[in-house]
């Protein structure tokens, strides 16, 4: 991939000059806080290298938890034209995973939802290496890199006096080409620092994550049928909050229903939760899984079972927002540990 060099001052001027033909999204750190969130980018603002992936997921914006999908009668026979913030700037290589499993669901051949594709297809993505892992970061455990390969648009690496600027799509080529005169090479020096950084961010991942390494694959752990002992130990301290997979940056559930808005009616789409007791029921009033171990082993099965078979890939990126935000502090990396341990025991 082409690579430049950018100085931070010179990254001020392309957000300013991006924010004046629309919407810009860069990362900052909440005060007195750890997490970090989008705020839209005032003119002169310094862009803030948080190294982290931010606390929101990318679905949000492409995905809103609630959104007007139809109305009738109907005002028009064309399709509501969707918004979309044409520039983010800060998500990390498992929010590009998450966008693939995204894209596989909203974006396929045989169904495309038009709200969905059409903020997708706008949006414009600056990623940044991730130099400050979390506890919580398993993108490594899931044999992904602390730093975007594919899928940007253009990707930030910092080094010393500025970032390493690599293009990562033809979008990304043609808005660089424009502002040419704000980037200049990528010296052999930067380009060192930048591998450097990335391979300790792959080590201290790697060493984060080194004691729920498995030896067997998650599908096939998924598979034993004689681990009751281990989904029932992580299952227990599960309130069906529903916060994984609200935070969850592949979850794609939602409910569709009727209300009335002023003399029309509108159909409204919204988030859903398959760990929820109605998720499942018929109007008859059957529900295939009307107990909570069942709807907590299907979260898993869903995201490393049943995904994969159909798209090829796993339906989790790693991120850890899932394990941040429990209240039960659950942590799938234990729940494979668990499920493996199963198997050793038996074997024993």
């Amino acid at each position: 991939m082409t690579t430049h060099f950018i100085t931070d001052a010179n990254l001020t001027a392309l957000l300013d000059s991006l924010a004046k033909e629309g919407l810009v999204l860069t990362c900052r750190t909440a005060p007195d806080s750890e997490h970090v969130l989008y705020a839209p980018h005032e003119q002169g603002d310094a862009f803030e290298y948080t190294g982290f992936r931010p606390a929101p997921a990318l679905k949000g914006l492409l995905f809103p938890p609630q959104e007007k999908v139809g109305e009738y009668p109907a005002a028009s026979a064309e399709a509501p034209e969707p918004a979309a913030p044409p520039v983010v700037v800060g998500p990390a290589n498992c929010d590009l995973r998450a966008l693939a499993s995204l894209d596989a669901v909203f974006m396929a051949d045989d169904f495309r939802d038009g709200f969905y594709t059409g903020r997708r297809e706008k949006l414009f993505v600056i990623t940044q290496d991730c130099t400050n892992p979390r506890l919580t970061c398993a993108c490594t455990w899931l044999g992904l890199k602390p730093y975007p390969e594919e899928g940007f648009d253009l990707n930030l690496s910092q080094v010393s006096g500025g970032y390493v600027i690599e293009v990562g799509s033809e979008k990304g080529r043609e808005l660089l080409g424009s502002h040419s005169s704000l980037v200049g090479d990528a010296t052999e020096e930067a380009l060192g620092e930048r591998d450097n950084r990335r391979a300790e961010a792959q080590k201290a991942l790697e060493q984060i994550n080194e004691e729920y390494a498995l030896g067997m694959t998650r599908r096939e752990l998924l598979a034993l049928g004689d681990a009751a002992e281990a989904w029932a130990s992580n299952v227990s301290t599960c309130v069906e909050c529903a916060a994984c997979l609200f935070a969850c940056p592949t979850c794609h559930c939602f409910l569709l229903y009727d209300q009335k808005a002023g003399d029309k009616n509108e159909r409204v789409r919204v988030w859903d939760a398959c760990s929820y007791g109605g998720y499942s029921r018929m109007a008859g009033g059957g529900n295939p899984r009307p107990l909570l171990m069942d709807r907590f082993r299907h979260r898993f099965m869903h995201k490393f079972d049943y995904f994969p078979e159909n798209n090829g890939f796993e339906m989790c990126s790693g991120c850890g927002r899932c394990i941040e935000g429990c209240a039960g502090k659950i942590d799938m990396r234990k729940l494979f540990k668990a499920l493996e341990s199963s198997v050793n025991a038996s074997d024993s």
